[in-house]
This record gives structure tokens, C-alpha cells and sequence, in this order.
């Protein structure tokens, strides 16, 4: 147990020794002339400054840059140095340059031309921009219109007056730009070196040949087919005859499957069914009683006698004794001679009809005599 807790312990200790210390980025801000007072804007990008991750920010008034270099040589190795100078402390970020180890960056924000300083020394800073107004007349006689000398500035020209440049967005975003810069190459380095690396391994000079591997599977199995293909001794079997070898090669035949045949469906006789069904139909008739006759029509007018002879007499002649030329007479005679009465007419049956149609219908039943009965 106490060796596990010791070589956690001891584990922590390197981890902790091994990581490297994470850099951070000082900037120091030099005051114009009077301080702070007259720069608002100045002050407002200080605040936004201390805002930003891993950046440490110091002020001083344009006269105190020795301290300012005093503080920058006391920083740690890997931290990344910044100087913003507005005014008179744009002309001493000059002097903080010339005097200090390095500065990786100067930021000189319209230097006074009412102010003397140095040319700036080459190899001292990594980089300098200055952003000033070539019109004196602009900025108060000349107050942001001096161009520093040197050979590593860069220019920026604009037409501010001296104390609204201060408030120019292209000035505080070019210095929160440059200042993450250098924050975002920290993390990235610090990253890189919190990746853990592959292990390298120990290669020697001599090259050794490796041995094939062999597979002591593989040549036990070789060696069991191989006693496998061992000569074996045949018996000999007795010859068959010619015939029965015939026989052998022969084909064996497939029994077929019994079929049974089908039986033929029995024709249909439609004509004995027709004869069938007129037969009980016949059948069905004859036992329904006959239908009672039609009543007499009443007859018309009877004709002449003379006419009646005569009619008669020619109705009695066959139409074959009759010359071809009587024959449509005759036959127009024999239609008047019918004379059917109006069919259409409404009649009155008396009792004398019903009488009359009851004794022709039903003579022969008994159902006559009650009939003439109840008439009676």
C-alpha cells in the first residue's frame, strides 16, 4: 500500500515538473502629457485589455519609462512584451525600445513634434507601428504629426485631430488584434506540449534476420496426409462374367406410377330432358279441370232470307269449284256475312244469360240444378 501511494506521489511530482509554465502577455501603457485625464478613450481600452485571458496590463506617465524598463527585464523568460504610447508617451516608447532587453511590439499613437527622442535602434523591437496625421495644422500645431525614425516602423496615415484620435476604432482594434495574437500562440504552444508524443523505439545498428515463424500446426497436418497417401494393398476381386457386367451398365428402368384412368363423364341427352319436362307438364294439365267456355256474342241483326240463302249457298261452295275470278268475291262476302258486333261496347247480364251460360257450362254437374234452383 505505502509503494502505491508513493508512485502516485511520484507521478504528480513529474507531471507537475514536466508541464511547461504557461506564458502570458504584459502590456505597459504610457500616459500622455497630465495623465490619464485627457485620455478617455486610453482608459477605456485598458479596461477591455484586462478583460482579455492570460494579458496583464500596467500603466505609467511618460516621464516613469525607466520603470517601465525596469519591469519588462524583470518578466520571465517566454513572456511576450507590448507597448501602447499615446502622445509624449508615444515619444518615450522610443526610449523604453533603445533601453530595454526586447519588446515585441510598440503601438505609437500620434507622437508630439514639440517632443525630441532618438532614432529607434535596429534589433530591438520585433515590430513597431505608428499611426499619425502629416497635417500639423490638424492636431495643434504639429502635436500628432511626428513621423518617428527608424528602419522596422511600419506607417499609418490618418486625418484625426489629436485628441480624437484616441477614440479611432481602427487604433483599439489594432491593438486588442495584435495583443490576441500573441495569447492564441501561447495556447497553441501550450497545447502541443500537453500532446502526448509516440515513444521512440531503440533501433540497433546491426540489422538481425528474423526466422520464419513455423507453424508446428501446419506440419503435423502435412505430415497426417502424407501417411495418408501411403501405398495400401488392393484386394482383388473376382471378374464378373460378360453377361452380368452387360447387365450392370444397362440403365435400370423407373418403374412408372399406376394411373388410374378416368372415367368418362356420361353424355347429357338434352332431348330426352325436353321430351321429360313436356311430359310433366302434360301430367300437371291433365289434372287441372277444363276452363269454362266464352259466353256467347250477341248476334246482330239477322239478314233477308234471300240473303241468307244466297250466303249460304256460297259459303257451302268449296273456293276450289269457284271460277279464279269469284274468288276475292267470295271472300269479301264471307267477311261481311261475320258480323262481330262492337267488342268494345259495354253489356248488361240479365239473368237470363247467367241461366243460359250456367246450363251450357255445367249440364252435366249437379251444380246446375242449384243454380236453376236459386234462381227460381
Amino acid at each position: 500500500m505505502r509503494v502505491k501511494k508513493l508512485a502516485i506521489a511520484l507521478a504528480l511530482c513529474g507531471a507537475l515538473i514536466g508541464t511547461p509554465v504557461q506564458a502570458k502577455t504584459f502590456v505597459g501603457v504610457l500616459w500622455p502629457m497630465f495623465g490619464p485625464l485627457p485620455a478617455i478613450g486610453l482608459v477605456e481600452l485598458v479596461a477591455e485589455l484586462k478583460t482579455m485571458p492570460d494579458v496583464e496590463v500596467q500603466t505609467y506617465v511618460h516621464q516613469a519609462w525607466p520603470s517601465l524598463v525596469d519591469d519588462l527585464d524583470k518578466l520571465p523568460p517566454g513572456t511576450h512584451t507590448v507597448v501602447v504610447g499615446y502622445s509624449l508617451g508615444a515619444n518615450s516608447s522610443v526610449f523604453v525600445a533603445n533601453n530595454a532587453k526586447h519588446v515585441d511590439l510598440i503601438v505609437a499613437l500620434q507622437p508630439s513634434m514639440l517632443s525630441w527622442n532618438p532614432p529607434l535602434k535596429s534589433g530591438k523591437v520585433g515590430r513597431m507601428i505608428e499611426i499619425y496625421n502629416p497635417n500639423p495644422w490638424e492636431t495643434f500645431g504639429g502635436m500628432g504629426s511626428k513621423k518617428l525614425e527608424g528602419d522596422n516602423i511600419e506607417y499609418i496615415a490618418n486625418n484625426d485631430s489629436h485628441p480624437g484620435a484616441q477614440f479611432n476604432s481602427q487604433f483599439r482594434n489594432l491593438v486588442k488584434t495584435e495583443v490576441a495574437k500573441f495569447t492564441d500562440e501561447d495556447r497553441l504552444e501550450t497545447a502541443q506540449a500537453d500532446a502526448p508524443r509516440p515513444l521512440a523505439y531503440a533501433q540497433s545498428s546491426q540489422s538481425v534476420p528474423l526466422e520464419p515463424v513455423v507453424d508446428l500446426q501446419t506440419q503435423e497436418q502435412s505430415a497426417a496426409r502424407a501417411d495418408d497417401r501411403a501405398p495400401v494393398a488392393r484386394l482383388e476381386l473376382p471378374k464378373m462374367p460378360i453377361a452380368a457386367e452387360q447387365d450392370r451398365e444397362r440403365p435400370k428402368p423407373q418403374l412408372a406410377r399406376a394411373v388410374e384412368p378416368r372415367r368418362p363423364e356420361p353424355a347429357v341427352d338434352h332431348r330426352a330432358l325436353e321430351r321429360r319436362e313436356l311430359q310433366v307438364a302434360e301430367a300437371a294439365l291433365a289434372k287441372l279441370p277444363p276452363p269454362p267456355p266464352l259466353p256467347p256474342r250477341p248476334e246482330a241483326a239477322a239478314p233477308s232470307s234471300d240473303m241468307q240463302r244466297s250466303n249460304l249457298r256460297q259459303s257451302t261452295l268449296p273456293p276450289s269449284t269457284l271460277p279464279p275470278s269469284d274468288v276475292p268475291g267470295f271472300l269479301d262476302q264471307l267477311s261481311r256475312a261475320v258480323n262481330s258486333g262492337d267488342l268494345f261496347a259495354q253489356r248488361q247480364l240479365t239473368v237470363a244469360d247467367l241461366k243460359d251460360y250456367a246450363a251450357r257450362a255445367y249440364h252435366r254437374s249437379p251444380a246446375a240444378g242449384l243454380m236453376r234452383t236459386a234462381s227460381e
